[in-house]
């Protein structure tokens, strides 16, 4: 099941924990796999013979072309991307937001993901096939107090998600959209921590956290890169425009 040998496949925000989970869970599945982050990820990964790393910033437009172009020159198609760069941006009420701190978080969980987004589905669609996982969260189906930026930018991924389905499924590119709950990796430390310092009843942090899933755990990034490679699988061929929770349960409510 699941098979993707002879596939290419790009990560972005490859260096992070969730991406690192993909690039393993891909490699381990037969795919070739063309990582891209602002800095390297694990050395394990960056001398594997079947992977290629471009260091790019998502918010840099001309760079993310160029990276694409290049990743094509080394593989000559990209059959599938998981787009998962992302920031957590400042644990704040909606009016102690500043308008810097916004930008920040829009520029690399939005426009990041449309940029990298129309590189694929530029290529992708003349060819006439292709798998787009875009990462947003259970914050983008829900409200999360005191991250009002990243509710914000992970709605509109969602929503992102949704036109370009619309849009490239006549073209044969599916489109989808996953959203994990909290994730055992150091992202949800730091948020586990600013957010327990803001509310005194969350002191435990990640052990009073967990309580909030059904489950009574935090979700793994290995069960988040399976799903997502699932998702880029000839198995999920119908999945297209969907959002697909790996949440623990939170969501159920």
């Amino acid at each position: 099941m699941q098979d993707l040998a002879g596939r290419t496949v790009l990560i972005t925000g490859a260096s992070g924990t969730v991406g690192t989970a993909c690039a393993d869970v891909f490699l381990a599945k037969g795919a070739r796999v063309v990582l891209t982050d602002r800095v390297a990820p694990a050395s394990h990964l960056t001398t594997h013979p079947d992977v290629q790393f471009l260091q790019v910033d998502v918010t840099d437009r001309a760079a993310v072309g160029a990276a694409y172009e290049s990743a094509l020159g080394r593989f000559g198609r990209i059959d599938a991307a998981v787009l998962a760069a992302g920031v957590e941006g400042p644990v704040a009420l909606v009016e102690e937001i500043s308008e810097a701190d916004l930008d920040r978080v829009l520029d690399v969980n939005v426009k990041g993901c449309l940029f990298w987004m129309q590189a694929c589905l530029r290529e992708m669609k003349p060819r006439g096939g292709g798998s787009i996982v875009a990462l947003s969260s259970i914050s983008g189906v829900v409200g999360s107090a005191s991250l009002g930026a990243y509710t914000l930018s992970k709605h509109a991924v969602i929503g992102l998600v949704r036109a370009a389905a619309l849009e490239a499924g006549g073209d044969g590119v599916r489109v989808n959209a996953l959203c994990p709950g909290p994730i055992d990796s150091d992202m949800m430390r730091r948020l586990d921590k600013a957010l327990s310092d803001r509310d005194p009843q969350r002191v435990r942090g990640q052990a009073d956290a967990a309580k909030a899933l059904p489950l009574q755990r935090y979700v793994s990034a290995g069960e988040v890169a399976r799903m997502a490679a699932f998702l880029c699988s000839d198995d999920s061929g119908s999945c297209h425009g969907g959002t697909y929770m790996v949440d623990g349960g939170f969501t159920a409510r």
